[in-house]
């Protein structure tokens, strides 16, 4: 992990840790259990593959082994900034194919072109920088690997909006008052969706970063989005 996170990114990664026993439970219970079936509609986006694939912000590993379940890597590397979260993770880990590392979204602990494919799930919007992560995401990928990225952007049509003004701004804190004591950790969720980039914006910033062919897909209306594209 690197020793010099911006005061920003150790306020979030310290939001993680405190909620890092009970993100499983909240995670099922604000979906519904729809983000089991998002990472499953995500992880289709991308080839099937016996390479190895990074699973950054992996938190407590549930999209690294769904991209083993589905054929989409032989072994997985999980890297995440909170250790307590690959703890909380480490047991379900167990008889996978599955490595775990702490480790800085902007400053990988991998050499260039390690990687066949890449994915973060509901990550991106931590890292400080979206561009830059971005490009060292495509520093660790090999050409013509895939990367996979399944967030909430910012909501630019009806539905998501009215969603996240009610339900986001609402429910998310109490739940996480109730379930996790920690109300302002689900207040952050609605913030940093508010304050990230949209589905438009992070085509560029992919462009710029040396990806092509972007592929979408949106999920639950408009709530979350899935992208893959192609490192060039």
């Amino acid at each position: 992990m690197s020793a010099a996170l911006p005061a920003g990114s150790k306020t979030v990664q310290a939001m993680f840790g405190r909620i890092a026993c009970r993100y499983d439970l909240l995670n099922r219970v604000l979906s519904a259990r729809l983000d089991v079936r998002w990472r499953r509609l995500a992880i289709a986006l991308v080839p099937p593959g016996d390479g190895d694939a990074l699973d950054l912000a992996c938190g407590t590993f549930d999209l690294g082994l769904a991209a083993l379940r589905q054929g989409r890597a032989r072994r997985v590397h999980g890297c995440d900034f909170s250790v307590p979260m690959l703890a909380a993770g480490a047991g379900k880990r167990r008889g996978a194919a599955l490595s775990a590392a702490a480790g800085d979204a902007l400053r990988l602990p991998y050499a260039d072109a390690a990687f066949d494919l890449a994915m973060v799930a509901y990550g991106w919007r931590n890292f400080g920088d979206p561009l830059a992560s971005a490009r060292e995401l495509r520093r660790v990928l090999r050409p013509g690997g895939h990367l996979l990225i399944l967030e909430f952007f910012r909501p630019v049509r009806w539905f998501p909006k009215a969603f996240y003004a009610t339900f986001g701004r609402g429910v998310f804190p109490l739940a996480g008052a109730v379930l996790a004591g920690d109300r302002e950790a689900y207040r952050y969720l609605h913030d940093s969706v508010q304050g990230f980039v949209s589905p438009a914006e992070a085509d560029i910033h992919l462009r710029d970063a040396g990806f092509t062919g972007p592929r979408w897909r949106a999920l639950c209306g408009g709530v979350s989005h899935a992208v893959a594209v192609k490192a060039v």
